[in-house]
C-alpha cells in the first residue's frame, strides 16, 4: 500500500509524531511535514501558502487552545472575558479548517484539552462559563457542531489520549530544552490513534470475532464443573469479570461486528450453559457461526469463514488457550490472534482498549448485520434441500430494487465502497463530501442496490457507478456485499446498469478491474465478459439477465 501524504499544521512543535507515523510496523505508512512553527490560522487563511503547493492526502490540525483561541489565555489567566467572544474565535477558527479541509481527502484536528500536569481548582473546574473545563468542553463541542455536516473532518479526543496513555504525556526536559508540548509516549499515542482511523477509511477494520468458551466467556470449563459451578456473575470479581467481557462483545455486536464460537466442547452441554444459564448476556442468536466439537480449530476457524464468505484479515480470534492462539497464528497470519491477559478481570479492559474496530458510521445494516447472517444460514440449508443450484435459486423468490443514490443512502452507499474487498473492481475508497461531491457531476451516475428474498431483506448491499464522455462509458466502481454473492444477483445488476447505458446510445463500456489481494472473485465473474481483458471492453452481450430475479427500478430512466 502506497504511502498517505500528510501535513501538520500545529502551534507547538510535533516534530516528534513525524517518526511513529512513518513507522512501517503498523500501517497505513504516512508520510508528514510539519508546516511552519506556529502559523496555524495564516495558514489556514491563504489559500495560496506554499504548503499548499503539494498535494497531500491527509492535514491534520494540531493546536493548543490558549493559542488559538486568544479569550481562552484570559480563562487561563483568570481575566475577564467575554463567553460570546471566545465562541466567536471558535466559530471562525472552525470555518478557516473546513475550508482548508477542501484541499485534503481527509483532516484530523486534535480537540482541546488540558495536560493532565495542569491542576484546575476543582470547585471551579465545571462552573458554568467559569471553570476552565467547563469552557474547554463547550468549546469542543462547538467544533464537533461545525464539523457535524463534513464527514472527511474528523474531531479526534485527546483527552482520551491522556487517560489511556498510564505513563508520563509531559516530558519537564524536552519542555525546557525544545519547548516541547508533548512527551515521546503522548507521540506514541497520538499516532497509533490517527493511524486506527484512517485503516477505518481505507476499509481494514475487523468484521468477525470467533472466541472460545471455556475460561474465555466464562470462568471455568463447562464439560468437568457442570453448569452449576461455572464461575459468571454471582458476588466474586472473577465473575462479574466474564459478565463485563461478554457484554462488551454485545455491544460489538450491536454496531455490526459478527460473533462466532470455535471451541473444543460438547455442543450440548456448551449449547445448554449459553441458553440457559441465568447470568449468560450473550445466547446463540448472538453468534452467526459456531463449531463446537473435537476438532482442531483452525480447522473449524476456515470452514466458518468459508461459510461467513468473509477473508481471513477481517477475523479476529480470542482464546485463553496459549498453545491454540499459537496454532492458529502459525495456520492463519492475517487472523489478528491477540493474547489474552492472564488476570480474567482484565479482560473487559482489554477488550474495550482493542483499536481494530474502528469505524466512520454505524447504519441500519450494522445494527443487523447478525441478523442477516443468520438468514443466510437458513438460505444455505435450504440449498442443502434443493434438487438443483438453479431449482435453489427460483425458489429464493430474490427481488433486487434500484434505487438512485441520494443523501439519505450516501453513509451507507460509501460504507460499501470502504469496507467491501473482495466483490470490489476498483477497491478506491471515498469521504462522503468526496462521493456525493463527484455523483453530483451531470456525467456520473451512482446506483445502490436492495436484494430482498422470502427469506428476508439483506439491505443495501451492492453499488455500480459509471461515468460518461465522448459518447463513451466507464465503470468507475462496482461492488457488492460478500452476503449476497453466489446467486447471480451481481450478473442482473450489471445487465441493469447496461440496459441504461444503452438507452444512452454509448458505443462502448469498460470496466477497469483493479487487482489486489483480496479481490480476486470480481475479476472471476468479470473475466468472461470482456472483448479484450487488457482494454478492460466489456462485450455487452455476454451478460445475461437472470429470469428468477425480480429487478424493480425506481429510477427514472
Amino acid at each position: 500500500m502506497p504511502d498517505i501524504k500528510a501535513l501538520i499544521l500545529a502551534d507547538t512543535i510535533v516534530d516528534p509524531i513525524l517518526r511513529f507515523l512513518s513507522d512501517r510496523s503498523t500501517t497505513p505508512f504516512i508520510e508528514a511535514k510539519t508546516g511552519p512553527y506556529n502559523q496555524v490560522q495564516q495558514i489556514l487563511m491563504d489559500p495560496h501558502h506554499s504548503v499548499w503547493k503539494e498535494e497531500n492526502e491527509l492535514l491534520i490540525v494540531w493546536t493548543t487552545p490558549e493559542r488559538s483561541i486568544p479569550s481562552f489565555e484570559k480563562v487561563l489567566g483568570y481575566e475577564e472575558f467575554e463567553i460570546n467572544s471566545l465562541m466567536d474565535e471558535v466559530d471562525y477558527f472552525a470555518r478557516n479548517i473546513i475550508e482548508s479541509s477542501q484541499r485534503s481527502k481527509l483532516t484530523f484536528v486534535v480537540s482541546w484539552s488540558m495536560p493532565p500536569h495542569y491542576r484546575e481548582i476543582q470547585t471551579l473546574a465545571y462552573k458554568h462559563n467559569v471553570g476552565h473545563t467547563n469552557i474547554l468542553m463547550q468549546m469542543n463541542l462547538r467544533l464537533a457542531q461545525h464539523f457535524s455536516n463534513y464527514n472527511h473532518i474528523v474531531l479526534l479526543d485527546s483527552n482520551y489520549w491522556y487517560i489511556s496513555l498510564q505513563k508520563k504525556s509531559f516530558d519537564h526536559k524536552m519542555f525546557a530544552l525544545g519547548k516541547i508540548n508533548y512527551s515521546r509516549d503522548y507521540f506514541e499515542k497520538a499516532a497509533y490513534e490517527m493511524k486506527s482511523v484512517i485503516r477505518a477509511f481505507q476499509g481494514q477494520t475487523k468484521k468477525v470475532i470467533i472466541c472460545d468458551l471455556d475460561n474465555t466467556l466464562w470462568g471455568g470449563i463447562i464439560g468437568d464443573d457442570g453448569i452449576d459451578n461455572i464461575n459468571l456473575g454471582g458476588i466474586n470479581p472473577i465473575g462479574e469479570s466474564f459478565i463485563q467481557f461478554q457484554k462488551e462483545l454485545k455491544k460489538l455486536r450491536e454496531r455490526g461486528i459478527l460473533l462466532a464460537i470455535s471451541s473444543k466442547n460438547d455442543e450440548s452441554i456448551a449449547k445448554d450453559m449459553i441458553e440457559n444459564h441465568p447470568e449468560m448476556i450473550l445466547r446463540m442468536f448472538d453468534f452467526s457461526s459456531y463449531r463446537i466439537n473435537w476438532k482442531d480449530k483452525a480447522e473449524n476457524i476456515a470452514e466458518m469463514v468459508n461459510e461467513l464468505n468473509i477473508g481471513l484479515q477481517s477475523v479476529v480470534f480470542l482464546d485463553d488457550n496459549p498453545t491454540e492462539r499459537e496454532r492458529v497464528k502459525q495456520a492463519f497470519p492475517e487472523i489478528y490472534t491477540p493474547d489474552l491477559p492472564e488476570d480474567y478481570t482484565a479482560y473487559p479492559t482489554f477488550i474495550r482498549m482493542l483499536d481494530c474496530f474502528e469505524t466512520i458510521e454505524i447504519t441500519r445494516e450494522d445494527r443487523v448485520r447478525t441478523e442477516m447472517y443468520q438468514k443466510e444460514s437458513e438460505r444455505k440449508i435450504s440449498l442443502s434441500n434443493a434438487s438443483s443450484i438453479d431449482d435453489w435459486l427460483k425458489s429464493l423468490d430474490i427481488i433486487v430494487k434500484v434505487l438512485p443514490l441520494e443523501k439519505n443512502l450516501l453513509t451507507r452507499a460509501v460504507q460499501l465502497l470502504n469496507k467491501t474487498n473482495q466483490f470490489n473492481m476498483a477497491t478506491n475508497r471515498y469521504t462522503e463530501d468526496e462521493y456525493w461531491n463527484w455523483s453530483s457531476f451531470d456525467q456520473n451516475q451512482v446506483y445502490v442496490f436492495q436484494v430482498q428474498d422470502k427469506f428476508g431483506d439483506s439491505g443495501i448491499t451492492a453499488l455500480i457507478s459509471f461515468s460518461v464522455s465522448n459518447n463513451q462509458a466507464e465503470i468507475v466502481d462496482f461492488v457488492m456485499s460478500c452476503r449476497v454473492m453466489g446467486k447471480k444477483i451481481e450478473e442482473a445488476l450489471l445487465f441493469n446498469v447496461l440496459s441504461k447505458i444503452k438507452k444512452m446510445n454509448i458505443d462502448s463500456v469498460r470496466a477497469r478491474y483493479q487487482k489486489t489481494d483480496k479481490n480476486q472473485p470480481f475479476f472471476d465473474f468479470i473475466k468472461d465478459k470482456y472483448t479484450d481483458s487488457s482494454d478492460y471492453l466489456l462485450d455487452m452481450n455476454k451478460v445475461p439477465s437472470p429470469d428468477f430475479i425480480n429487478v424493480i427500478n425506481e429510477v427514472q430512466n
